[in-house]
């Protein structure tokens, strides 16, 4: 499923409207790892504000920390500033202006709140690792000023800029991605890969590290600018990666997936188009989920209808995998980290497709983002289409002394008619069970359908449906019930298969 596409414009008429559609045609630019560079420059002097800045300043009461001078840098396209992580550190706001063409622009503030962030004791956190500003897209620059304004508690130490050029490549002019079908759930959507985005895999630390299938799916904003043309695209998902490593000190981008604003989605973190790999992007609560970024700043500006069709066909395809209901809620632990509003060990109930200010004291995804949640929520549920929700298996193991049962429970979606079914390693078929109720209840007691206890083995579990328009993603788990190594006396043998049968092994 991973292409490099080329794209042509076919225009049609769909209900009086003329609209744009891709046509695929082979790509020729062939893709190739792309080296970021980084350029640290410290701010340890305080410089003299330019006037405009100090005078703000006063007006807000903002007590300046440290002014960078007027650099003339080495060409970059991205930047941020980090410090030492401490958690004295209070709120802090950066300003920034950059020289593009020989000119300065004015000022601008950015998001300063860290809010992408890895969990307390993850991978990630095992090297010395910075906080800071999320890494924000200039565009090609050769110029830059920051200022830095510290708004309470300490003031922030070891100060750096981090300037990125994320470099160029042929392959970085990708066209847009074909639009799925419907109920694009049961396939993987077109995904533009890290080896066609160029990712310096050089540069990744260690290996991914997984965890469980995901319960939420967290959409998140880059915080950074929309204005990118589609050949930047790939850069920006570059500058982010190396930012993320070379700069955060983290193993590897943030994000889980990325989509642009041409409606083109990007794979993130290595190790998670297939599994479920842990990220770094709402801190506490990285594992049994899964980040999804838009590429800009959705804070006054709505995400196009091009990104919110890829980003529900993400998200419907992850969730899909994890057989979870869109429309329902799921519970995590936090494992603290970021700005989470959750102390370690809280258990926090979420929306299973939630924005990152409902984890983190944050304004990620943006306010236009998260106004749209609820419709999200819709077109995700519609791309899934019906399927299974939450199945739950009570023991995966048996001993051969057990009576069972072996217990399946799920919801259903949209409508279905299921079947449950239990073979053994011939397929013959040992039990099963249909209904259409929403709620689906299937139990065995290990025999066979004569009565018989079946004997030591692995026997298969499915539980399929299907509606007047979709065939559900078929849930499958294997029950294995083993010999009777129960030994010596007869009180022996007795404990030991008490213990047998309190061995609970809980799945899905």
């Amino acid at each position: 499923m991973h292409r490099l596409l080329a794209l042509a414009t076919l225009l049609v008429v769909q209900s009086g409207v003329l609209v744009a559609l891709p046509t695929l045609t082979s790509a020729t630019a062939t893709p190739r790892p792309v080296a970021a560079s980084v350029q640290q420059l410290p701010l340890t002097a305080v410089a003299p504000s330019s006037g405009d800045v100090s005078a703000s300043l006063r007006v807000r009461g903002v007590r300046p920390t440290v002014t960078s001078p007027l650099h003339r840098t080495a060409p970059f396209s991205l930047m941020g500033v980090t410090w030492r992580d401490d958690p004295a550190v209070g709120e802090v706001e950066v300003s920034l202006r950059t020289r593009t063409g020989g000119r300065w622009s004015g000022w601008e503030t950015v998001d300063a709140d860290g809010d992408d962030a890895p969990d307390d004791g993850s991978a990630d956190t095992r090297r010395t690792i910075r906080v800071g500003t999320a890494p924000i897209w200039t565009g090609p620059s050769d110029g830059i000023q920051v200022r830095v304004a510290s708004m309470d508690g300490a003031a922030p130490q070891d100060l750096k800029i981090e300037l990125v050029d994320p470099g160029t490549s042929p392959a970085d002019a990708v066209p847009s991605a074909p639009r799925g079908s419907a109920h694009a759930a049961q396939e993987e959507p077109a995904i533009i890969s890290r080896s066609q985005w160029g990712a310096d895999e050089s540069i990744r630390k260690g290996s991914p590290s997984y965890t469980g299938a995901a319960r939420v799916g967290f959409v998140h904003h880059t915080a950074s600018s929309n204005d990118y043309t589609a050949e930047q695209a790939a850069q920006m998902v570059r500058g982010i990666y190396a930012y993320h490593v070379k700069s955060n000190g983290w193993s590897d981008i943030g994000y889980n997936f990325l989509v642009d604003r041409y409606g083109r989605a990007y794979e993130g973190r290595a190790g998670g188009i297939d599994r479920w790999v842990a990220g770094a992007h709402t801190g506490g609560f990285n594992a049994n989920s899964f980040g999804v970024s838009l590429l800009g700043d959705f804070s006054t500006v709505p995400p196009s209808a091009a990104t919110l069709g890829t980003l529900s066909q993400v998200l419907a395809w992850k969730l899909g995998a994890a057989y979870r209901d869109p429309m329902a809620k799921a519970t995590l632990v936090s494992a603290g980290g970021g700005t989470s509003k959750y102390a370690k060990g809280t258990t926090a109930t979420f929306d299973v497709v939630s924005g990152h200010r409902d984890a983190g004291s944050t304004s990620c995804p943006g306010a236009t983002t998260y106004a749209m949640l609820p419709e999200i929520r819709q077109r995700v549920s519609a791309d899934l289409g019906a399927g299974f929700a939450g199945p739950v298996v009570n023991r995966t193991s048996f001993p051969l002394s057990s009576r069972g049962p072996v217990t399946l429970s799920a919801k259903t979606v949209g409508g279905l008619a299921w079947t449950a079914t239990v073979t053994d390693a011939a397929g013959a078929e040992l039990a099963s069970s249909r209904g259409s109720d929403a709620e689906v209840a299937f139990s065995w007691d290990l025999r066979r359908a004569d009565g018989r206890a079946v004997p030591a083995g692995r026997y298969a579990l499915r539980l399929a449906g299907t509606s007047s328009s979709v065939t559900a993603r078929t849930y499958a788990t294997t029950v294995v019930v083993t010999g009777d190594l129960c030994r010596g006396t007869p009180k022996a043998r007795a404990i030991c298969r008490a213990k047998q049968r309190s061995t609970v092994t809980p799945t899905g």
